[in-house]
């Protein structure tokens, strides 16, 4: 984990730890209820909500943008390193995502978006970078970070640490009510498969998309059975320890 850290902090240099010790990291696979629950505890408690895996859609947008092939490794490790991507907020549950100081967020759900992110998302050096640019937030101010390895890679200091897991079947009824709700026109079976293809895409060994990848002090909640005030409720209480 040292070398690990060595090599993410090499890229933005060393980070100040006190507002990361103080951030809650949510890790959990695609639709487990990760953002919800985040942009709640951050409308409760105040603190500012970073979905990094808006961080990495930022990105893909940015390599099409640029027209580069996303499977065109080499070149867009290299264009992603000049990247100027940053985040702000107007009110504590919204992250403005910026891309040379320009908003993107209305481009970020996009089905283009969508199909290519993982591929980008699973280079290496590409996380690397974004780890550390995650961290540089979490060193500012102390945050609510969603993602898939944050309590083990990017802020492991946190002292509050929750997985949120659910069954691809519960996680794809969710997906498929959010996709209804933006006009998307995909059967609940599309949605489980493609839910399925990405846990596929995300599960490289180094990312926390199972309870078993979770960080060893996090706690984990299987949301299945459980409603949304009631997994809220058990993620305050362990804030609170």
């Amino acid at each position: 984990m040292d070398e690990r850290r060595s090599e993410i902090e090499g890229h933005l240099g060393a980070t100040d730890t006190q507002y990361i010790e103080n951030s809650i990291a949510i890790d959990g696979p695609t639709a487990s209820g990760k953002s919800v629950i985040g942009r709640q505890l951050s409308l409760r408690l105040g603190i500012p909500f970073c979905d990094t895996g808006l961080m990495y859609r930022a990105a893909t947008l940015s390599v099409l943008q640029a027209r580069i092939p996303p499977d065109n490794s080499l070149k867009v490790i290299e264009w992603l390193r000049n990247m100027n991507l940053d985040l702000h907020w107007d009110t504590p549950d919204t992250p403005v995502i910026l891309l040379d100081s320009i908003p993107v967020n209305d481009k970020l759900r996009k089905p283009e978006i969508e199909n290519m992110v993982s591929l980008i998302a699973k280079l290496p050096e590409v996380r690397s970078m974004l780890v550390a640019r995650q961290r540089l937030v979490a060193s500012r101010e102390a945050v609510i970070m969603v993602g898939r390895d944050i309590g083990r890679v990017v802020l492991p200091e946190a002292k509050t640490k929750i997985f949120l897991d659910a069954s691809i079947e519960v996680r794809a009824a969710r997906r498929h009510a959010d996709q209804i709700e933006a006009g998307q026109s995909m059967t609940v079976q599309q949605v489980q498969e493609a839910t399925s293809h990405r846990d596929q895409a995300d599960d490289t060994g180094k990312r926390s998309i199972r309870p078993e990848q979770a960080a060893d002090d996090a706690t984990v909640i299987f949301t299945d059975d459980s409603s949304e005030r009631e997994v809220l409720a058990q993620c305050l209480g362990l804030y609170a320890k």
